[in-house]
């Protein structure tokens, strides 16, 4: 059994949806490593080598594994965090295979594999224990984030070491009172000589028992809002002994093997990374790459939902035959495929973007450089921040439903134990939460797309959204999406602030405020579904290549276009009576 070979919509991606070509030589800077692949075809032989071994270990290994884990979960002994046994054999393993940092370059520990292969390689890790990519992606992604804004000091103390295993960390940002509100940030930061004295708690932190932590504080006095934020550099030990405390573990139903942790700053020393006072524009690349990440996960998950699924459904026998012979449940399982799959094709989309985005830019990072914008980077950034809350919201919600109606498919057995589809919607229901919850995805999509639209009358005239599509009935079908997201997000502007003042706003004359904006926020989560239905249905179509990849984007359509046009009638019938409960 192997998680690469048995899933074909993950292969074709990977073999044959994926532009390689874009990215991988600026990221092999035209192969001229004598350690890296000497060309393209190369490099993709490698890459698909390191994803079906990979594969095949986690089949073997971590699935076995999965539901003892998620049985014993976190305890707290001594004021120690102790994690599941299987959990820490599954990183131990992972080790052996030396994956623990497929994105790091090769001069900093890690295999300089572009995302795309390390979102396949999260996917298929969410998709065998949740629990275990959890903890496996807190090796790399502070390693991330040092090495983007480290010094030369900090990079050479932490991040080879995190890139190899040898310790993990987290990174915190959410506090008791903050929640999603970073500007209520009160944790502080006061210089001491060379270091800082950093004070405070911070909650829901994923791995905040690890070995360092990288902290957003507030470092100057007086400061308020999202201005005087800064990140640090927070050792867990010092000098041997404790330089923060963890208060508690989360006791949680969902990811239960994770350790979610209150973590608790007295003075504890740091170290500042980056720019004085740019802790804010800092913390936001983390989120936004954060919020791929748990795309990635929901997948997964939707992924083992599926299979499991189907698999139950075929040896069930009801009324004298299988229920996946049923019309009902056939017709709910082809939904469940034509869902993952939209997924995965905006998952990739997502991914490639990135991979440029990382490409154009990595060689002025490594360099310590100052980066040249260019038209074609502004470009790719702009397509990736548009699409960044609508697959946050997507992967989220609707991978909610894949494992939902693998319960049901399950009927009574779903919610018992002894079967893996419970774990996998209790593992689900935390997607739509954290790294920013579906309404606050909605939110950054509403303000992305007010702000595009304002920037030229002829956007706000035909609406701000622009799809490829193919000239064919699919891509009708797409340009149908796009239309009928335009038309509503048009009428929730007109009804918030009026025509006048939308004529004025495109011409440059005034933005209107957030207050003026009532009607549109009130619309905004279904906005957003709506959007992110139409670049689901983009990105699937765009891969329609065969038969059966034709099949499953026409079901997808099928369903996409009178969900999207429900949810633009809502939006159309100017229905203000939460607005008028909200005055009163």
């Amino acid at each position: 059994m192997s998680l690469f070979r048995d899933n074909p919509d993950l292969q074709f991606h990977i073999q044959h949806g994926i532009r390689w070509e874009s990215f991988v030589p600026l990221w092999e800077e035209g192969f001229r490593f004598p350690d890296g692949p000497g060309s393209l075809a190369e490099a993709r032989e490698g890459y698909e080598a390191s994803l079906a071994e990979l594969g095949e270990f986690a089949a073997r290994e971590i699935v076995p594994r999965a539901r003892e884990i998620d049985a014993e979960g976190v305890s707290f002994v001594g004021g120690q965090v102790v994690q599941p046994k299987g959990l820490l054999q599954n990183i131990e393993g992972l080790k052996r295979l030396g994956v623990m940092a497929p994105n790091l370059p090769r001069e900093h520990g890690g295999l300089n594999l572009p995302f795309c292969v390390g979102a396949a390689m999260m996917e298929m890790l969410s998709r065998a224990c949740t629990n275990t990519l959890l903890l496996w992606v807190f090796h790399q992604s502070p390693a991330v984030t040092i090495l983007r804004f480290g010094s030369a000091d900090q990079i050479e103390r932490w991040v080879r070491r995190l890139a190899a295993g040898e310790i993990s960390g987290s990174v915190a940002m959410t506090e008791p009172d903050a929640g999603s509100d970073l500007g209520q940030v009160r944790a502080s930061a006061r210089p001491e000589g060379e270091h800082w004295r950093l004070s405070g708690r911070k909650q829901f932190i994923t791995n905040g028992c690890g070995d360092v932590c990288v902290v957003l504080a507030r470092s100057e006095e007086g400061s308020q809002g999202l201005e005087g934020l800064s990140l640090f550099v927070v050792p867990r030990v010092e000098n041997g002994r404790d330089n923060y405390r963890v208060a508690k573990p989360e006791t949680k139903f969902t990811i239960r093997g994770s350790a979610t942790c209150e973590l608790s700053f007295e003075g504890s020393c740091a170290e500042l990374l980056g720019p004085r006072g740019a802790g804010f524009s800092e913390i936001l690349t983390f989120m936004n790459e954060a919020r791929l990440a748990v795309a990635i996960q929901g997948l997964g998950i939707s992924q083992a939902a599926l299979e499991a699924a189907r698999g139950y459904a075929a040896q069930r026998v009801q009324m004298g035959r299988p229920i996946a012979k049923h019309e009902l449940v056939a017709d709910l399982l082809l939904d469940m495929e034509a869902e993952v799959c939209a997924l995965r094709a905006l998952v990739y989309r997502c991914a490639e973007l990135q991979d440029r985005v990382i490409g154009l830019t990595r060689g002025a990072l490594l360099r310590r450089e100052k980066l040249a914008k260019t038209p074609e980077l502004a470009r790719v950034e702009h397509e990736l921040r548009d699409r960044t809350p609508l697959l946050k919201w997507f992967g989220a919600e609707r991978a909610l439903w894949v494992a939902r109606s693998a319960v049901q498919i399950h009927g009574g057995y779903g919610v018992v134990h002894e079967y893996d589809v419970e774990r996998h919607y209790r593992n689900a229901l935390i997607l739509p939460i954290y790294e920013g919850t579906s309404q606050i995805q909605a939110l950054m999509s509403l303000k992305d797309q007010v702000k595009w639209a304002l920037a030229s009358p002829g956007r706000l005239l035909s609406g701000p959204v622009s799809v490829e599509a193919p000239h064919d009935p699919r891509g009708d079908a797409v340009l149908d999406l796009a239309r009928e997201y335009n038309r509503a997000f048009r009428y929730a502007l007109r009804e918030s602030v009026g025509a006048v003042a939308l004529v004025r706003a495109a011409l440059g004359r005034g933005e209107p405020d957030r207050a003026a904006l009532g009607y549109a926020l009130l619309s905004a989560e279904r906005l957003c579904a709506m959007l992110a239905y139409t670049r689901a249905a983009e990105a699937l179509v765009a891969t329609a290549t065969t038969d059966a990849r034709r099949r499953i984007a026409d079901r997808f359509l099928h369903r996409a276009l009178p969900l999207v046009g429900m949810h633009g009638e809502i939006v159309r019938s100017g229905d203000r009576s939460t607005l008028e409960a909200l005055g009163a």
